[in-house]
């Protein structure tokens, strides 16, 4: 369970995003951090992750403070998905083999067992055929399928994306979020960032939703959406409908 404690943090040279700060995220669940631009999401994400470290106040790991910890030991139980806009030029199996680095000693090649965690990771997103296939070379869904797999394979009870869906066709954002379930069924903790409200409200189990670094509204969607503050931050009016036991939802601009 990761858990921040009166976390403050500031950018250089800028105003200070978040002050006093403390909020728990749900272990075993998938929470979705919202807000409007600039209301420090990804800031939020990179702190929860060990990616940025707070002036005051401590991020916890199951009670242990996250920047006493080793790096592959953290590894062992985060791990992160980027927006990748620029891959490397490396093969799809060699992209999931890095997921098993912290597993590994100096010098020393994959195990057995490390090669059987790549080859299941493979599987479980059907990317078996593509992988000898460059990154370079994917459609952006197999690309993202490919960074799933090594988080797969890196086997840690927790996993952040930041912003998975951004610059993907529809069909293909929906094949992720099946995926994004998928992590989740096996156990593990996603803590992501989006800006697509209605999938967020559809796949997450848990809401928090930001504004200029402060804590507007969590718990469930529909709590979320119950307290107002969900159309107040984006200047919407969020429509809710059930049908054969789904729950969608629908947005509209707030007239002036």
């Amino acid at each position: 369970m990761i858990e921040l404690q009166q976390v403050s943090f500031a950018y250089p040279s800028r105003h200070q995003l978040f002050h006093d700060f403390s909020l728990t995220f749900p272990k075993g669940k998938i929470t979705t951090i919202l807000g409007s631009n600039g209301s420090g999401k990804s800031t939020l994400l990179k702190l929860a992750a060990r990616l940025l470290t707070p002036q005051q106040g401590q991020v916890l790991l199951d009670k242990r403070d996250l920047h006493s910890m080793r790096p592959k030991e953290v590894a062992k139980r985060i791990s992160l998905l980027h927006q990748n806009n620029f891959p490397p030029e490396i093969t799809v199996e060699t992209l999931v083999s890095y997921g098993r680095y912290p597993y590994q000693k100096c010098g020393q090649h994959l195990t057995e067992r490390d090669l059987a965690a790549v080859e299941n990771a493979l599987a479980q997103v059907q990317l078996q055929e593509l992988r000898n296939s460059l990154l370079t070379r994917l459609s952006g869904g197999q690309r993202q399928r490919a960074f799933i797999a090594m988080a797969l394979a890196q086997d840690t009870d927790i996993v952040f994306l930041d912003e998975p869906t951004t610059y993907l066709d529809i069909n293909i954002r929906l094949e992720l979020m099946d995926l994004v379930e998928f992590l989740n069924r096996q156990g593990k903790t996603i803590i992501m960032v989006l800006h697509d409200l209605n999938l967020a409200l559809e796949h997450s189990h848990h809401i928090v939703l930001l504004e200029h670094g402060k804590l507007y509204a969590e718990g469930t969607p529909q709590q979320v959406i119950e307290t107002g503050m969900l159309d107040k931050v984006f200047n919407i009016k969020t429509h809710v409908f059930h049908e054969e036991g789904k729950t969608f939802h629908h947005f509209t601009r707030q007239q002036s």
